[in-house]
């Protein structure tokens, strides 16, 4: 794990372990994989000494709870068999952190941890992820495109602070200002020390996985973006990055798969975070499921999705996780058709377990609901989390 990350980590976990005294289980599934399931373990090479968290260079397509509230089942997330006690490494992944429009205002009045206050103690994991979905700049013209996010670069330090260590930028609002606005968030992100994965100056830089290491195990995250074509007629295409090409790394099949394989080499476990689906659709469409397909096919452990706006299902297969959409977590719904998403507006914190020669041993679903009323995600109420239970399954 990052050094400057374990002070702050250790200290979520005890609050974390206060918050969860009263909580009852919501959604948790723990149970080791299904007997006969193939081993995937990879044998990587020892890390770097000087540093706990290495970009690597796959080839690209061009080359080839907070209160009583809060849902968590401690118990079963620690429920690995005799068989799978290797070491693990534990990943809390959130969906769309959107930090534009009436969220600035709100960081402006209250400080960059604002978005984050209520549901810092959820992030336990030894890593955590979340997909960033806009820019951080304050320079560059607004693409042609129906909506456009853009975040002043310097409130990047709320998500250093509120845990974040790794963000997707493969998505359809991260060049929303441009080549300069993703050159901003990337440098934002960078001065932060919060790592970034699916975009980049080139494509070789969009498509390398980013591997952080923690409990002696390196975790390789992969992002791609794959979102269908706007109505006005922007295709995610459009941002491809290309040789000496800034722009994110676009999901397909073989992308995809070429990057698992390459990743597998290098590190134990291989998280792919893919920005796909349809908006408003609680159930994954075809170009999801070519995907995740693709990915677990070439080893993923775990395939997490991203997009739709609302929560979409999560499944198990053995030692390897899809989790087809996370929803949002912070965004702010203003001038959007509330219709879409329903009240309660629901969203999780998904806690993966990964285990050296089993992949992924436990996952566990920890409800939270976006509150419009303050832009900002808080922990669900029993009747808001038997709604999320009914969305993810499981």
């Amino acid at each position: 794990m990052n050094r400057r990350a374990q002070p702050r980590r250790h200290a979520r976990a005890r609050l974390a372990a206060l918050a969860l005294a009263s909580a009852f289980v919501l959604v948790a599934c723990g149970d080791g994989p299904d007997a006969g399931a193939p081993s995937r373990t990879a044998t990587a090479p020892a890390p770097p000494a000087a540093t706990a968290t290495t970009t690597l260079a796959p080839p690209s397509p061009a080359t080839e709870a907070a209160g009583a509230t809060s849902a968590v089942a401690a118990s079963s997330a620690t429920s690995i068999p005799p068989a799978a006690t290797g070491p693990s490494v534990t990943i809390s992944a959130v969906g769309d952190i959107s930090l534009a429009r009436q969220v600035v205002e709100r960081m402006q009045a209250n400080g960059a941890g604002y978005p984050y206050a209520l549901i810092v103690p959820l992030l336990t994991g030894d890593i955590v992820l979340a997909n960033l979905e806009g820019a951080l700049t304050d320079r560059g013209e607004p693409w042609p495109k129906g909506y456009t996010f853009r975040t002043p670069p310097y409130f990047a330090s709320g998500l250093r602070d509120a845990g974040f260590d790794i963000v997707s930028l493969a998505n359809n609002h991260t060049l929303d200002f441009g080549v300069a606005g993703l050159q901003d968030t990337m440098a934002a992100l960078d001065y932060a020390h919060v790592k970034r994965v699916g975009g980049g100056n080139s494509d070789a830089e969009a498509y390398a996985p980013v591997a952080i290491e923690a409990n002696g195990l390196r975790v390789a995250f992969l992002g791609y973006a794959a979102t269908p074509t706007e109505g006005g007629g922007f295709a995610i295409s459009d941002w491809a990055a290309g040789p000496g090409t800034p722009g994110l790394a676009i999901g397909t099949p073989d992308a995809v798969a070429a990057g698992v394989r390459a990743a597998r080499n290098v590190a134990d476990f291989v998280v792919v975070v893919v920005h796909a689906g349809s908006e408003y659709v609680n159930a994954p469409n075809a170009t999801q499921r070519a995907l995740a397909e693709a990915a677990l096919a070439a080893g993923a452990d775990a395939y997490i999705g991203a997009h739709a706006h609302v929560v979409q299902p999560v499944e198990r297969r053995g030692g390897q996780l899809i989790a087809w959409g996370l929803g949002n977590f912070i965004f702010d719904l203003d001038n959007v058709d509330l219709a879409n998403i329903p009240v309660p507006r629901v969203s999780l914190v998904l806690n993966l377990t990964l285990t050296k020669g089993a992949g992924v041993t436990a996952w566990e679903a920890v409800p939270v609901t976006l509150d419009d009323a303050e832009d900002r995600p808080r922990p669900a109420t029993p009747e808001e989390a038997a709604v999320l239970r009914r969305l993810v399954g499981g």
